[in-house]
């Protein structure tokens, strides 16, 4: 049985404490998709062709290792682990909680507000384009290292074998990755956690053993710490070296998931786990890689190698496929849970329509599962592994769409500075040009990319910023129509004239109470027009209930949840037996990363009232919209039009949405011309 939450202490941020556990289970979701980079991201580096369009081979190893190392210091260690995450809303993180932040003294500046959060949405689209191509990736290059072993151990298995299995295992093993979702965050985390320390620790003891073994050329593999040897590379050489960025942007892939995931675990067991473990870890996984190569010169001109499982002693080969398979198989977590909570924020945000999501976890509040983007991610990567088959191919696809994301994340944070240190922007992004240099340098790497493969996941992420620019443009449109029709006079002369009716009998009373759920306390709901004008009906207790999504808070404190009006006369007598009932307005507030739960906001309307409300003797009413063409002043063109209609005839009903007990909901149906 589930515990109740805890409730956190009035006027303070709820603080995730540092634990062994916490930490363990940050390693399982946070860090899955950095942490198996080491499996194909030095690889590509060394497979990036020069101008006579050979492959590099290790005539540039020291450079590559320096351009890695440095790449994971400055842009995960010192940008998301130590700048980024402090920009945060109680604890929250992500990209839309970042425009929420860079924006939230921009309320006046209607320009630029929408600029700025039109470039978060665009952001965060684009990591459903990373999230659908990170799980494919993962696991083909993990599945890979079976082919590396059967030619170590001159293994039975043919070509023409590997060839299919390789991608039926990775199909099977997406299904089981997705269907593992419902469980939730917080226990997949857990169970894949102890998976995740057992991999860091082996790929740092392989980076160990490659060094021993290559003890001869250590030195001048530790030079690879020296910034110089990279950025020389790019000095001398800058077309070669752009090309090797966009490789070497593979190692730090997996960055922006650390973020949008920070709302799960908190920063101080992401920060440890970072430091302590996965940081050294991959270090020496990459030098390890280094030495290798350097020693083994001929062998990297072999068609399919891989220095990674290459390191490992033959006994070793099968053992550490199926750890590596394990290892890729979390590495899809980070950014199957950094969609899920960038989805949540979108609904509420009124960037998506309304989707069931699935809160599973009592006590942290960011832990959901939405169904349909699971599904729709699973059914994307498994056409990813059955049409590039192999690594090598997903990765001339991957890296575009994420780089991208950064920069944008690296601009809105320049406009959280600014607003959180009181500089003017050029300060703010001045203080951010090595950020950026390297950024639109990691991006450029990637360009060549989007021909060949990489405009599938570009594609996906402008699909989805289409759908939710045309999803906001719609809502927008629809409740200025909305709030046109229902306002009938002002709230009160509106109850005056009902009051009127209601003495000249041309109303009946009836017991119960009556709920009506509305999108603003400035206009009369169109469910109680309606209902008064074809029922003819009052009920004794009538309350007009108003959920608020706070743009700019992640988490509402309880004191400001909730909010009362009374409307119309309190207690007007009608004869000595009969009273008009009042309405109740009720405003319940949410931040954009809480479950809008309706319950709780009725309860302290009950208690407002001072009723007890009977379960069967409640009943709920909503309208529905039909979204219809309109003759003259259109909101949106033809196609918006059309793609909202869809969108808004598929969303999840505010029956299911909130949970209200189906047999006691009244939806009353209504037209709105767009």
């Amino acid at each position: 049985m589930s515990q109740p939450a805890q409730e956190p202490i009035e006027g303070s941020a709820p603080v995730k404490p540092l634990t062994v556990a916490a930490t363990i289970a940050a390693l399982g979701v946070v860090f899955g998709d950095i942490g198996t980079s080491p499996l194909y991201a030095f690889k590509e580096c060394l497979r990036v062709k020069d101008a006579d369009s050979n492959f590099l081979g290790s005539s540039q190893v020291v450079p590559i290792l320096s351009l890695i190392i440095w790449s994971l210091i400055f842009v995960v260690m010192v940008k998301y682990v130590l700048l980024v995450m402090e920009a945060n809303e109680e604890g929250e993180g992500g990209i839309m909680t970042l425009v929420s932040l860079a924006s939230a003294k921009d309320k006046e500046k209607r320009q630029h507000r929408s600029f700025l959060v039109l470039l978060g949405v665009f952001g965060a689209a684009l990591l459903y384009g990373d999230g659908v191509i990170t799980p494919a990736i993962s696991v083909v290059s993990a599945l890979e290292g079976v082919k590396e072993a059967n030619e170590r151990l001159h293994g039975p298995l043919s070509a023409g074998f590997l060839k299919y299995f390789i991608p039926t295992a990775a199909v099977l093993i997406l299904v089981g990755i997705f269907w593992l979702q419902k469980i939730g965050t917080g226990r997949v985390g857990m169970y894949f956690g102890p998976i995740t320390m057992v991999w860091f620790a082996v790929i740092g003891g392989l980076g160990i053993l490659s060094l021993v073994q290559n003890h001869e050329i250590l030195g001048q593999i530790l030079w690879s710490f020296n910034p110089l040897e990279g950025i020389g590379l790019l000095i001398t050489q800058p077309g070669l070296g752009i090309l090797i960025l966009g490789a070497v942007f593979l190692s730090v892939t997996g960055a922006e998931a650390l973020y949008a995931d920070m709302g799960h675990f908190g920063q101080k067991p992401i920060r440890m786990a970072w430091c302590v473990i996965v940081f050294p870890a991959l270090i020496l996984n990459y030098l390890g890689q280094g030495a290798w190569a350097l020693a083994h010169p001929a062998e990297l001109l072999v068609p399919g190698f891989n220095p990674f499982f290459n390191m490992a002693p033959g006994w070793a080969q099968i053992p550490l496929v199926i750890i590596a398979t394990l290892a890729a198989i979390i590495a899809s977590q980070a950014l199957i849970a950094g969609a899920f909570s960038i989805t949540m924020q979108a609904i509420h945000l009124n960037y998506l329509p309304r989707m069931r999501i699935v809160h599973t976890s009592d006590q942290i509040s960011g832990q959901v599962y939405v169904p349909v983007v699971n599904w729709l991610l699973m059914t994307g990567s498994i056409y990813l592994v059955l049409y590039y088959e192999t690594s090598e191919k997903l990765a001339s696809a991957y890296g575009i769409a994420v780089s991208l994301t950064m920069l944008v994340t690296t601009i809105l944070f320049g406009q959280y500075l600014r607003q959180k240190m009181n500089i003017r922007t050029a300060g703010a992004y001045a203080l951010l040009a090595p950020f950026i240099l390297l950024e639109a340098l990691f991006v450029l790497g990637n360009a060549h990319k989007i021909l060949p493969n990489g405009w599938m996941p570009l594609l996906v992420g402008i699909i989805v910023y289409y759908l939710m620019a045309v999803w906001n443009k719609g809502r927008i449109a629809m409740k200025q129509k909305m709030n046109e029709g229902e306002t009938t006079g002002d709230f009160e002369n509106f109850l005056d004239s009902v009051e009127d009716r209601f003495v000249a009998g041309k109303f009946a009373r009836v017991k119960g109470t009556a709920v009506y759920l509305a999108g603003s306390t400035k206009s009369v709901p169109m469910a109680l027009a309606h209902n008064l004008k074809h029922n003819r009906v009052l009920h004794e207790n009538i309350i007009m209930v108003t959920l608020k999504v706070d743009e700019n808070r992640a988490i509402v404190a309880e004191a400001d949840r909730v909010s009362f009006q009374t409307r119309g006369p309190k207690f007007c007598k009608v004869d000595s037996h009969e009273e008009f009932p009042s309405v109740l307005s009720v405003t319940g507030r949410f931040g954009f990363r809480e479950k809008q739960d309706v319950f709780p906001v009725l309860e302290a309307a009950y208690k407002e009232l001072g009723i007890t409300p009977n379960p069967l003797e409640t009943t709920y009413f909503l309208s529905r919209e039909t979204i219809v063409r309109a003759t003259s002043g259109f909101s949106l063109n033809a196609v918006q039009e059309k793609v909202f209609e869809v969108l808004n005839r598929n969303s999840l009903s505010a029956t299911a949405y909130f949970n209200l007990p189906p047999g006691r909901v009244v939806e009353l149906g209504m037209q709105v011309e767009l």
